[in-house]
Order: C-alpha cells, then structure tokens, then sequence
C-alpha cells in the first residue's frame, strides 16, 4: 500500500537521522538532554563547598590578593582537602607584601590555581605528573596559555584550565576533561581538584578508544565527546545556595569554618562585573565557580551524565522498532485499541530511557524515537481514513495537533547546512548593555542584582531567540546575540533591526516596574553592524572560547559604546544600513575608534520598527 511505504519511508529517515546525529539534529537533542538534567537536578553535597568573592572584603575594602591571603589562611586552620580558585592570577606578579602573603597562603592548602587558553604564553605552566593520555585524543588546542604567576605557581599544588566552551546556542554543557597549551596536556580546574582530593589514587588517564574517549578517575571510567569534554549536570540555584558562603564573612575571628574540614573547596566570584558568569540549562547567569563545582561533585561521586558512542545506534533501534510496531497496529488493529498501544509502547520507551539514566548515567533520547513512531503511524492513521472523508478531516487535525508544522520543517531541514567548525559566512552582530549598569551593582545586593539580572535576560533572552537570532553569549549585563548563524537566515538584517526594536521597547517597559526603578535599571543601548565573520571554534587573542570574529563583531560593540555620546539607544553601521529594506536615520558621519570615520545610522523612531 502507498500509505505504508510513505510511512516506511519516514521511518526510514528518522532512524538515519538518529543513528549518523547530524550537528542541527544534535541541537535539537541538547535540548531535551537540558530538561531530563533539569528534572534529575543532583543535590548539594557537604563534600563540595564553593565561596563566593564579593565586591568588598570584611574591612569594607575592595577585594584583592591580601584579603584573599588571609581567605585561605582561614581555610588552612579548617583542614580541607583541596582548594580550587577559579580565578587566574597573571598580572602584577612583581614582589610586594600582598603577593608575599597569597603565596605563602596558597601553599599552606593543597591548592589548584586557574590558567586560561591563549594564542601566546603569557606566563609559562609549570608541567607535573597531573594527568596520563593513552593513545592521541582529540583535545581543544591553543598555542600558548595564560597562567598564574611564578610565585604562585611554585607555592600550588597543581594548575587547571578555566576556560569553558559554550555551544552554538550559548549554553554551556561541557567542560575539557583535558586541553593542550604549547603542546603539554593539562587537566581542567576540576579534574585537578578531584585528583589532588584522592591522595595514594593513580592520576586520572584520558585514554582514545575506537568506541569512544574515556576518563578514569580512580576507579570510575568516564565517557567524554569526541573533544575529550565531559558533560555535566548543571545545579539549580537553590544548591548553590545550600553549598556557597560568603567569603568576606568567613574573615570574621569567630567565623565557623567546619563545613570545610576534609571538602574539597572553590573559590571564584558571582559578580557580573568579574565576567564569570555563563548561561547553562539550569540558569542563563550561571556563575563558572559553581559550573566546575558541578562537574568535581559528579567525579567525586562517579555519576556524570554521559552519552556513549553507541547511544544514536540504540536510539535509531528505537525508532525502527516503536515504528513498526505502531505501523503495524494503526493498520491491523482496531482504531481505539491500536492508538493505545502505540502510545503504551512509547510510554515505555521513555519510561525505560528515565530508569536507564538514574541506573547507569547515559543518556538516551526520550523523545525522538516516540516522535518517529508517532509519525510513522499518524500516516498509517490517515491511510486507513481514505475511505471516508469525514474520517479523513478528523484525522487530519488529529496530526496538526499532534505534529506542529514548525516542528515538522524543523526536522526535515537539510542537515548540511549547518557548520560548527571554521565556517566564514556574513552575519549580523547586535550588542546590548545597560546604562550606568556599575551603579547599579553597587546599590543592590548580591541576591537582588541576580534576581534583576534573571529577568533582564529573560526578557532579552526571549525576544532575540523570537526574530531568529542567537545568544553568542552574555558578559556582565550585556547580551552578544548574531544572526544569521548558524543558519541560513534570510533577511537577517531586517530581522536585527525588528528584535533591536523590540528589546528597546520591552526593555523601557521592564524598567518602569517599581522593583527596576527602586534598583535604578539604566536603559539599554544597542549596537550592531554586517559583515562577514569566521564562526566556530577557531578563536584568537587572549581568550578563544568566542563564536565568531570578525570586523562585524567588533564595530557593533564599539558602536554600542557610542550611544552615550550620540545621545541615542541603538547606533546602526554602515553596512547593515546598506541591506536594510525600510527607512533609517541618518546620525551624520563620526570618528569610530580603530575603524575611522563612518555614517551612523538609527531607527526613524527608536522602539518602532519598519522591518518585520
């Protein structure tokens, strides 16, 4: 029958779509990964603590090297296992009381010191025995790093790369098990931490395998993605909560420090302003200290979330199986009773991937397999309506219920379009920051800035993702968003100019809610510009964990700065004018900052936009 094979047909590809997982798919993946995580939020442990640096230290001081001395001095008369600072000390390495008293506080702890990826080594890393490689994994790879001082260097115990990578949609996932700087393998912050708290343990072996990378850590065995990355189960808030303490009340002479006796202990801040805040599945301002906190706890107690190389195949099973069988009884079966077999048998397919992932920590799609059977048989479904046109109509919207349209092109979409690696294409870069933001940070607490920060990108958040854009990252309080990348997205520059439009209108609107003006919100400014850019992960300069670099991406941000003395919220460049279709303003021609002169663009009517 015609309706069979079409409903073989299909199912035929949604089994090659799992089992060869192309980069677009993948995303989709990530996704329905982010919610199962979210569901299974692991619990603090008292094993793994983390303080949070914040902007004044117990004398009311702004924090620096001395407070941080007499921090870990404290700590050193609690007896923890290790300290890990996600913090990199490379600057002002020269001798001086405060640089005197950290290094002779970092010794007094076995303590793990933060090193960033570099296109040049800055200060040189001192190599050790901290990690063995079988074989010739994959690692991500920079020519030089930027290390901690000397001084400090010698007094630790050990070093580890800080750096994360987010995907091609913002959200951080996966942190290096390993990287290679100047050539030398070195372990991530993390993983140096859960080595040193494992004393008389073997260093952890990153071993390349034909059926896939993996990690042992003691006993455990780990299995990483083809980058030597291991995933992790991002923490909600209210764990960071019950395992974070606030590191200018623990200088206090009758502080109780006995939580830490025998932890393993980060240091690293919350504040925006400290740049280490990255958006994951639980939170888009996830600090990056609680980020490797997650990753140790889940090596201490051996249960990271991880996706073996023969996970697509059994998934492709799946499919082909919940498939058939659901071809088979919406074709043979009594209406009523084959439907609720079909969704009996899916209900077990999730039922078993939920109980196979508390069991053993891999993780299986949910959701695709039981999408292809319920395609399969919605078309077996509509060909046993053919004999009745009434039959037909029900059936029909019984699919468009069940099958969105959007959804449907979605997964139909050619996979090869879609390019995670050293891909030179045009984009459009839009840039946002708020106003008098440092001000802000000052006036409110810490608790009160995230809250307004967590709506704030809310709201940002959602409007850029609505007109096709993607969040490169969040810095602080501004939002790097590109469109045009990592697809095709015709019109992207219309696109740009409709969702710059928007996020200053609904930005104004979020400012005029009373708990925003008690907090002082500034408005936000806006700048963005075309042009072609290199996406993937290929960066350079001091840090590379960005998406994209190009002219584009640079004069946007200079162009955001601009507002302030334009007197504007949204500064456009000459090149995205070029391309746009509807009316702009002209701002007359100015001197921009390493890009010489140029006319400047805006909105006719900043908030109204003509571009749909």
């Amino acid at each position: 029958m015609p309706i069979a094979l079409a409903a073989l047909l299909c199912l035929a590809g949604f089994a090659a779509l799992l089992a060869r997982s192309p980069p677009t798919f993948l995303l989709l993946q990530e996704r329905v990964f982010d919610a199962v995580l979210r569901l299974a939020s692991a619990k603090a442990t008292p094993r793994v603590q983390v303080i949070d640096i914040a902007e004044v230290d117990d004398q009311g001081l702004p924090w620096g090297r001395a407070a941080t001395a007499r921090l870990l001095a404290a700590l050193a008369t609690a007896g923890p296992q290790v300290v890990a600072l996600d913090i990199v000390f490379s600057s002002d390495c020269g001798p001086g009381p405060a640089n005197d008293a950290l290094a002779h506080a970092i010794g007094q702890n076995p303590t793990v010191l933060g090193f960033l990826m570099s296109a040049r080594t800055t200060l040189p890393l001192r190599p050790g025995p901290r990690l063995a490689v079988s074989g010739t994994p994959t690692l991500w790879e920079a020519a030089g790093a930027e290390g901690p001082c000397t001084g400090f260097a010698d007094a630790a115990a050990g070093l580890g790369v800080t750096a994360l990578l987010a995907d091609a949609d913002g959200l951080v996932r996966r942190i290096p098990a390993a990287v290679r700087a100047a050539g030398v393998v070195h372990p991530s912050l993390a993983l140096e931490a859960v080595r040193l708290a494992q004393p008389g343990a073997a260093s952890p072996v990153l071993a390349a395998a034909a059926q896939g990378n993996r990690l042992r850590v003691g006993s455990a065995i780990f299995a990483t993605d083809a980058a030597a990355q291991l995933r992790f189960a991002p923490s909600q808030p209210q764990v960071w909560a019950a395992r974070t303490s606030d590191a200018a009340s623990l200088l206090a002479p009758d502080a109780d420090l006995s939580r830490f006796q025998g932890a393993v202990v980060f240091i690293g801040s919350s504040l925006p302003q400290r740049g280490g805040l990255r958006a994951t599945a639980s939170s888009p301002i996830a600090p990056s200290v609680q980020i490797q906190a997650d990753l140790a706890q889940g090596l201490l107690t051996g249960h990271l979330p991880q996706r073996t190389a023969a996970a697509p195949l059994w998934e492709a099973a799946a499919a082909t199986t919940l498939g058939l069988a659901s071809i088979a009884l919406l074709l043979l079966a009594p209406v009523g009773a084959g439907v609720g077999a079909a969704l009996g048998l899916g209900a077990v397919w999730a039922l078993g991937t939920a109980l196979w992932f508390a069991t053993t920590g891999s993780l299986l799609d949910p959701v695709t397999p039981l999408l292809a059977a319920l395609i399969a048989g919605a078309i077996a479904l509509v060909g046993r309506a053919n004999s009745s046109a009434r039959a037909e109509r029900t059936l029909r919207r019984k699919l468009a219920q069940l099958l969105p349209a959007a959804v449907v092109r979605q997964l139909a979409d050619d996979p090869r379009r879609f390019h995670l690696r050293g891909e030179r294409r045009e984009i459009t870069a839009l840039m946002t920051d708020i106003e008098g933001f440092s001000e802000t940070t000052r006036a409110i607490g810490p608790e009160a800035l995230v809250a307004l920060l967590d709506q704030y990108f809310a709201t940002t958040c959602a409007i850029v993702l609505r007109h096709g854009g993607m969040i490169d990252k969040m810095v602080g309080d501004s939002v790097h968003a590109l469109f045009n990348a990592p697809l095709d997205q015709p019109g992207h520059v219309d696109a740009a100019l409709a969702c710059a439009a928007e996020l200053l209108r609904e930005t104004e609107a979020l400012r005029q809610r009373p708990q925003m003006q008690a907090a002082g919100l500034g408005r936000t400014r806006i700048g963005m510009e075309t042009g072609m850019a290199v996406l993937g992960d290929v960066g350079s300069g001091l840090r590379i964990d960005y998406t994209a670099h190009g002219d584009a991406v640079n004069l946007s941000a200079r162009l955001e700065a601009m507002n302030k003395s334009l007197g504007t919220s949204l500064c456009i460049g000459p090149n995205a004018a070029a391309q746009a279709q509807g009316p702009l303003r002209s701002l007359g021609t100015h001197q921009v900052r390493s890009f010489g002169m140029m006319e400047l663009f805006t909105l006719p009517d900043e908030g109204v936009s003509p571009f749909t």
